[in-house]
């Protein structure tokens, strides 16, 4: 008999003993309170014989596993040892419900290292949200010469179970953690934690049945995501039991805030602990430089997140739309005798000249600057290739803040580090936004310029035109559709057209999905809080006399104007051009909205 039918007994046997212990339970509610440490003795001897079948089960899952079994019953084992760990974890949220409403829950008073928790937070959140493309950031302000005294173990619970939600009801963008210190004492500290999230956000109606145990936002959720809602009651009530209260913000569609402060006592650190290496007390924390880069990138979108992300860690950057205007601008410097550029960062597939072929003549000036990749293809023989090619390192596409932070670590040295990411924060939420409108606006035709370019055997245009879909959906973790616009690719390289119309139907198919998903979103107000007045006229021309010579300049700083531009009347046009780059067009739009601003 195979392996997962002997499993399958014990999990019937398993259950049992769950329907008992509700009965129990119901029992209990009908009789005379029993005393606290039959209570304890009674949530001891579950949790003791509960854990022991399934502790088991998840043993000889693996050791199945590792037999030489057919690949469906694998699957077989596979499923039962993810379920058995997802039946675990709801028995410990209902033993630790029942502990907290029978009083038997104790919160422990040691000193602990908020680094090393956090640290094991990440460790646990992060396979989880690689898995489903998100971008994780920790922000952590470092112990200034003390170490809290609390519950190590409950508080990463608390951190777990905010983390584990954000990263479940997040299908695209980001998930940050930030915790600083707000409030310093001689003996105490009071520490701001926040988790947020760009995920499905929550009406003002969901908010209220949220801490509730055994609800969720709605039955829907339940049946989509999993869980027993019981998560969120127990983070509200350990907070509550170390003198903290959780707070929530959201909207809908947008995402959500959880934070709450939290008051420590504090001991000194050991003398033999004092010593932190710079490097790694850092390492949760974003590195700032100084300097200058070069981007080739001939995707408009892709140099839109690029550009701000350097610009977030105070890196100016020279924008090139192909390999052939990044050689001419390094050249122009070598002639003109200016500073040359501290890194390159060359996108690998560019029409007119691709990034290998620009790579070498750039090495051929003997400048030392160092070349990085920036391609979705991170395979081990594409990597050689970005190597033949005189490339330093790579970057895949799309990319995280820490992996894009890891990489400039390599090359170029910080200048500081800053731990308060909440600027960066909001500044994240507006970007992904941004990102939203423009791949709504410019691809609600990409089907037909597609398959026209198809039918007119343009298949240049058409290989092209569905790169840069690819590309951009893979920007907003738009896995599904990325996939079916890559088949499409793989099938049109060479100047073939091996495309199927299947593959094409997938591809309209799974574009208008995520069109008609992103709509409501693309046409909302940007950012969480935008309470801004309308502008004075001699405002606007001001906004407008500071952007016109950073356009003039070729100088991507121009983004940071494009909220401010949303608010004047007119400016649409604009916008579109400084998120394109089209910097001589929109010199010309900006002279224009100047002058019918001075007639008015």
């Amino acid at each position: 008999m195979n392996p997962w039918i002997y499993i399958s007994y014990v999990f019937l046997i398993l259950i049992i003993i769950f329907i008992t212990i509700l009965y129990i339970s119901n029992i209990k509610r009908t009789k005379p309170k029993p005393t606290r440490k039959s209570e304890t003795s009674f949530l001891a001897n579950m949790n003791h014989e509960i854990r022991t079948p399934i502790n088991s089960i998840v043993g000889f899952s693996e050791l199945a596993l590792d037999d030489d079994i057919s690949p469906k019953t694998k699957g077989y084992l596979t499923n039962i040892l993810e379920n058995s760990e997802d039946l675990l974890q709801i028995i410990n949220d209902i033993l630790d419900i029942s502990k907290i409403e029978s009083g038997n829950m104790k919160i422990e008073h040691i000193p602990f290292d908020t680094r090393d928790l956090l640290n094991a937070c990440h460790t646990i959140i992060s396979p989880k949200a690689n898995e489903k493309g998100l971008d994780l950031d920790f922000s952590v302000e470092p112990s200034r010469g003390r170490l809290p005294l609390g519950d190590p173990i409950r508080l990463r619970q608390i951190f777990v179970n905010l983390l584990s939600n954000a990263v479940k009801f997040t299908s695209s963008g980001s998930v940050r953690f930030q915790a600083k210190i707000i409030k310093l004492y001689e003996t105490k500290t009071t520490i701001y934690v926040e988790v947020r999230d760009t995920g499905i956000g929550m009406t003002e109606y969901q908010m209220k049945e949220l801490f509730a145990p055994f609800k969720q936002a709605e039955s829907e959720t339940t049946r989509k995501h999993g869980g027993t809602g019981l998560g969120l009651a127990i983070t509200k009530s350990l907070l509550e039991m170390m003198g903290s209260e959780l707070r929530v913000e959201s909207v809908y569609g947008l995402g959500s805030k959880f934070s709450f402060e939290i008051t420590f006592d504090t001991v000194d650190i050991p003398e033999k602990d004092t010593y932190r290496n710079s490097l790694i007390q850092n390492k949760l924390q974003k590195p700032l430089f100084t300097g200058e880069v070069l981007l080739c990138e001939d995707n408009a979108m892709n140099r839109q997140v690029i550009c701000e992300h350097l610009a977030r860690v105070g890196l100016k950057t020279v924008v090139a739309e192909n390999g052939i205007a990044g050689v001419e601008i390094v050249n122009n410097r070598i002639k003109e005798n200016k500073k040359q550029f501290d890194l390159i960062f060359m996108d690998m597939h560019m029409p007119e000249m691709d990034g290998s072929e620009a790579s070498a003549i750039i090495n051929d000036f003997n400048l030392n600057i160092p070349i990085i990749a920036m391609t979705a293809n991170t395979l081990a023989g594409n990597r050689e290739l970005y190597e033949k090619s005189g490339m330093s390192g790579y970057v895949g596409k799309p990319f995280t803040s820490q992996e894009l932070w890891h990489c400039l670590l390599k090359f170029l040295t910080p200048v500081n580090w800053q731990g308060d990411l909440s600027f960066d924060d909001q500044a994240d939420d507006d970007l992904r936004q941004r990102l939203i409108r423009r791949f709504v606006d410019g691809n609600k035709t990409k089907y037909d310029e597609i398959t026209n370019a198809i039918k007119e055997n343009d298949l240049i245009t058409a290989h092209r035109l569905v790169h840069t879909l690819k590309s951009n959906a893979g920007q907003l973790n738009k896995t599904t559709l990325q996939h079916a616009a890559a088949e499409v690719e793989r099938n049109l390289k060479n100047g073939n057209n091996l495309v199927t119309p299947q593959q094409l139907q997938e591809l309209e198919t799974e574009l208008n999905f995520v069109l008609n998903e992103l709509a409501p979103i693309s046409s909302g107000p940007l950012g969480y809080y935008n309470n801004a007045k309308p502008l004075e006229k001699e405002e606007v021309l001001n906004i407008l006399n500071e952007l016109e010579p950073i356009l003039k300049d070729n100088d991507p700083e121009c983004l940071s104007y494009t909220d401010t531009l949303l608010l004047i009347p007119g400016c649409e046009d604009l916008i579109k051009q400084i998120e394109n780059f089209d910097f001589e067009l929109a010199v010309n739009s900006l002279t224009q909205i100047k002058n019918n601003i001075k007639e008015q």
